[in-house]
């Protein structure tokens, strides 16, 4: 599934169909698996978690992005992605601690 997914996207990315490709690369495929398999093992509140655990990470998520964008265009494509990541991870951490610290 995963293989096909990132197929399409590439060849509608390539294709000048950014939009279409955006929304194939957001499908919530892995997540809905991850979700099933979890349910199967351990249940509704494993599962539950592990939403929560989505939601919990979607600020790094969009860090990430945000500064892909702006990087991209001003340094190769490797180091944005480099220090998109890293941002990933810094926000990440940071949002875990807080929560951490609240809950």
């Amino acid at each position: 599934m995963g293989g096909i997914i990132v197929s399409a996207v590439s060849y509608f990315g390539g294709a000048g169909r950014s939009v279409l490709s955006s929304f194939l690369a957001m499908m919530p495929a892995l997540s809905i698996i991850t979700a099933t398999l979890i349910y199967k093992e351990a249940g509704v509140d494993a599962t539950v978690s592990y939403a929560k655990g989505l939601i919990l990470f979607s600020p790094a998520w969009f860090c990430y992005i945000v500064a892909f964008i702006y990087l991209l265009p001003r340094m190769e494509l490797w180091k944005a992605m480099a220090v998109s990541v890293s941002l990933y991870f810094v926000v990440a951490f940071l949002t875990r601690a807080v929560m951490q610290e609240l809950l």
